[in-house]
């Protein structure tokens, strides 16, 4: 009997922010940790273009956005071959039955790109919180969807988006066809900002020691990237103090609690099914959050925080699996998820994927030497690549190159681009990187070289700008293309 299939997919979620990491973020997520050791954990999953919209479409065909051509944010249709998305071949071919909740993204809105059956979130979860006596409650506190001071929920925890799509979930797995696998995605829109828990998420990490942004020794007028400056500048980051940056962590963390903690009500409900056990459980991010990291706060760079995301399987026993609690660093990319997915149906990938199937991988209990690589950005565009040891970033603008030992400095602090003894290193990479970026013809390499731009700060007018954007409460379900 072919598996049921469950892909969970949270917003801007750090690849390190995980309990069984151990690492400098005290989170709590005690489900999570259970299917990392029931399963398989990878602590080198990168997106290769870490905003929303394209992680949506590589989820859904197993494409890098470099072969896409859209590596930002986007407002013309979603490139997506509906005959070719992952729930259609399920559907077509596998006769699985498919529904997606929560923040799908697409462009337009309410676009089904394959699946039987969309609930949405922000436009669905909008409406009903009107039913529910709510109207204009969602994001009610006013801050915008890339504010990062700190807040709370303005509704009730039940009645949050964490609380509805789990809900939507449970709630398909009482209307299903019994007589058909399924294949479910739920995307939650947090951790994103606004970092809005609930009470009592909001005091969960009241009383724990919340660390201090990680500052590399690159962070100075000569080496800090032009683009990050602009950023913080536009975005005002700078009028954060080291009480607010903590405090604006804390509720980061909440959030992640909450999902983790609402996530136990639908494993529960799977188990009380007789479900859980048939049921492969894919957990993972569209990219993570700078949190304060090296003066910045988002996404949209490969620095750690920002383009390593959490990716964690637990499989049913039918799925060879070398030994359980499983915890592979062989890089590994969200592209993957979808040759993975078909594989546990029983499906082969069409010719144009970029992704690799992991089931091999976790039957051998060991990856194999490989090398990533992604893009990001329009105007100021960066890219990267990784071999698992090393990490080469360039951008654009300023021409600036970062290369990171990875192994020995996990989180970035330390740029070794200058040092003579790493440049066949950082040679070989770059030179890697640009035949990447030349497969796909794109414009950040020109004459086999990586493009270099200049770019002049204008304080005044950068700080004029409002890029985190206030986007107040919302009303009868208007969605991310709404133009809010």
């Amino acid at each position: 009997m072919r598996p049921n299939i469950v892909l969970i997919t949270a917003d801007q979620w750090r690849g390190d922010c995980l309990g069984y990491v151990r690492g400098r973020h005290p989170v709590m997520t005690p489900h999570l940790n259970q299917l990392a050791a029931e399963g398989v954990s990878f602590s080198q999953a990168y997106a290769d273009c870490p905003v929303c919209m394209p992680q949506r479409v590589t989820l859904l065909t197993g494409q890098v956005a470099s072969r896409f051509g859209l590596p930002h944010n986007f407002q013309v249709r979603s490139p997506v071959n509906a005959r070719l998305s992952l729930p259609m071949r399920l559907a077509r071919e596998a006769g699985y039955q498919t529904e997606a909740i929560g923040k799908m993204h697409f462009s337009p809105d309410r676009a089904r790109l394959g699946f039987e059956h969309v609930r949405l979130h922000p436009d669905d979860y909008v409406i009903w919180l009107e039913d529910q006596g709510y109207g204009g409650f969602y994001r009610g506190h006013g801050l915008g969807g890339n504010e990062v001071y700190p807040v709370s929920s303005a509704v009730p925890e039940r009645f949050t988006h964490v609380h509805w799509i789990v809900e939507e979930g449970i709630r398909f797995l009482t209307q299903r066809d019994p007589e058909a696998p399924f294949f479910l995605w739920m995307v939650f829109e947090a951790p994103h900002s606004p970092f809005d828990p609930p009470d009592p998420f909001d005091r969960l990490y009241d009383h724990m020691t919340i660390p201090e942004p990680v500052k590399g020794d690159w962070v100075n007028e000569s080496d800090y990237p032009p683009g990050f400056r602009a950023r913080c500048l536009a975005a005002k980051y700078d009028l954060l103090n080291g009480e607010m940056i903590r405090e604006s962590r804390r509720r980061y963390y909440g959030q992640i609690s909450h999902i983790d903690y609402q996530l136990g009500r639908f494993l529960g409900e799977l188990r009380s099914k007789g479900l859980y056990e048939n049921t492969a459980i894919i957990f993972t991010s569209d990219h993570g959050e700078h949190l304060g990291d090296h003066g910045l706060f988002g996404k949209a760079t490969f620095l750690h925080g920002s383009g390593d995301v959490p990716l964690v399987m637990r499989l049913p026993s039918s799925v060879p699996l070398a030994h359980p609690a499983l915890e592979l660093s062989t890089p590994v990319l969200t592209a993957d998820i979808y040759p993975t997915i078909l594989a546990l149906a029983g499906l082969e990938p069409t010719s144009e994927v970029d992704g690799r199937s992991l089931l091999s991988v976790l039957e051998a209990g060991q990856g194999e030497a490989r090398i990533m690589c992604g893009e990001c950005g329009r105007n100021d565009s960066t890219a990267f690549i990784t071999d698992g040891c090393y990490k080469y970033i360039y951008y654009i603008l300023g021409g600036v190159e970062q290369l990171f030992d990875v192994g020995q400095d996990a989180e970035n602090l330390h740029n070794l681009a200058n040092d003579p003894a790493y440049s066949p290193t950082k040679d070989a990479l770059r030179d890697a990187l640009i035949a990447y970026l030349m497969r796909f013809d794109r414009p950040i390499v020109c004459d086999g070289q990586l493009v270099a731009q200049a770019r002049d700060l204008d304080e005044v007018s950068l700080r004029a700008q409002n890029t985190a954007a206030w986007r107040g409460p919302l009303r009868y379900g208007q969605g991310y293309g709404g133009g809010w």
